[in-house]
């Protein structure tokens, strides 16, 4: 596309080399060593659009300085052939690199079109109208591209099956016990009689017994009673013995708790990004019904149409992730719509809107945003930085204005504008310094 676009200054006599290839080919690497720069610091994104669009961009500016110096690198004789500094030339290398840089970065390019859906209508370049519409076109179709995907509902969600290896358990062991042999015939000799013969043949007084077999009824029933306590009391002596050692479940079924926590949670997460979508425009429709603004507490219908317009624009800000649909601006502007004192489209200057925002209590959070968000000006950059340093000594300046935003003070928007206009400049001022991967596929792979 670069090619394209310097084809396109060359055809519409923007800028002439001549006919020469080889200074064509100059610019080609003068672009591409700001579209480096750009890829290392995203941060001048917002500076070079800004630059870029407008065809009465002041010398003095670091941008055009910048731009100037990568032309001398690739260049050294440019001065020749052009009698003054060559604004267009400029511009055209500036998009070029713009161009460049959105295709690998996702950030460059919402500064991009943040920044020519605001400025450009005001700029006066009606014969490169062609040039930036397929320029602005391509690179906001692939933000948003990404941004309705990461916005999106699945219909349904996929879980894959739970991984779990039971580990292996050794069988129990058991240890027998043994009858005490010795015990258990002496008791039955006691129980059998008075008396019992030792090894060497002698009588031997057993304790026992004190009847004799022929005594019958009387023998029989002590011989039972004895007997029968002294088996007893072998096989309990037996059993007392018996030990079973059991396998130790404690780690496998540690294991198994760890195992089905983590899947618990992974299946949660999946569950919450397969539906922040939904509930991201759940939170919104809310947030409109109620017109409540969340910064301050307070019902946006109490405030001033344009304080209430600014001050909506930062609280959908805080609210929709950096990568949001076009459709999120055009929400927006239909909450505006929903207060009264915006139906008859009432227009105030740029210069006086800003004064507002630079004053207005109500507006101090959007002030400290941007105060964050945007540095203190020193050349082209977003209105923000006006709004946010408003001691700087050009911020409350009416002829430095334009100069600092491009935009003529005196240029006109209503309330619905001026509520889209502050929160793209909101989105872009994030990109430029914002850590989110510059490729969607790189968020897949992370």
């Amino acid at each position: 596309m670069g090619d394209g676009i310097l084809q396109g200054f060359l055809n519409t006599g923007l800028i002439d080399v001549g006919g020469d290839d080889a200074k064509l080919d100059k610019l080609n690497q003068a672009a591409g060593d700001l579209a480096a720069a750009l890829k290392k610091n995203p941060s001048k994104a917002l500076g070079f659009s800004l630059i870029a669009f407008d065809p009465d961009a002041p010398e003095a500016d670091p941008v055009v300085q910048e731009a100037l110096a990568a032309l001398q690198t690739r260049w050294a004789t440019y001065r020749n052939t052009f009698s003054a500094t060559p604004i267009a030339v400029i511009r055209a290398i500036l998009l070029d690199a713009l161009v460049a840089a959105a295709a690998d970065d996702d950030r460059v390019g919402v500064c991009f079109v943040a920044s020519a859906r605001n400025a450009l209508p005001f700029m006066p370049v009606d014969n490169e109208r062609e040039i930036w519409i397929s320029v602005v076109e391509e690179i906001e179709r692939r933000v948003d591209l990404r941004a309705e995907a990461e916005w999106a509902t699945p219909e349904s969600i996929s879980v894959q099956p739970m991984k779990y290896s039971a580990p292996k358990l050794s069988a129990p062991e058991v240890r027998i016990g043994e009858v005490p042999k010795g015990a258990l015939q002496t008791g039955m000799m006691a129980a059998a009689g008075p008396t019992t013969l030792n090894q060497q043949g002698s009588a031997v007084h057993t304790n026992g017994n004190p009847h004799s077999p022929q005594q019958q009824q009387h023998w029989v029933s002590e011989f039972g009673r004895r007997a029968g306590t002294t088996i007893a009391d072998a096989v309990n002596a037996a059993l007392a013995e018996i030990e079973v050692s059991q396998p130790d479940l404690a780690q496998p079924f540690g294991k198994l708790a760890e195992v089905v926590s983590g899947y618990v949670d992974e299946t949660l997460k999946a569950v919450s990004v397969a539906t922040a979508g939904l509930q991201r425009r759940t939170n919104l429709l809310w947030w409109r019904e109620a017109l409540f603004s969340p910064s301050v507490g307070k019902s946006y219908r109490a405030l001033p149409p344009s304080v209430a317009a600014a001050l909506m624009a930062l609280d959908l800000f805080d609210t929709v992730p950096l990568f949001s649909p076009a459709s999120v601006s055009a929400f927006l502007g239909e909450a505006v719509l929903r207060l009264g004192g915006t139906v008859n489209g009432e227009k105030r200057t740029m210069r006086d809107l800003v004064k507002e925002a630079q004053d207005e209590a109500t507006l101090a959070p959007l002030r400290s945003a941007a105060a964050k968000l945007a540095a203190e000006p020193a050349g082209r950059g977003p209105v923000l930085a006006l709004i946010g340093h408003p001691t700087h000594t050009g911020a409350r300046d009416a002829e430095s204005f334009q100069r600092l935003t491009g935009v003529p003070a005196t240029s006109e928007l209503d309330t619905v504008a001026w509520s889209g206009w502050l929160f793209r400049e909101l989105q872009a001022s994030k990109a430029a310094t914002d850590a989110s991967p510059a490729r969607r596929s790189a968020a897949r792979k992370g």
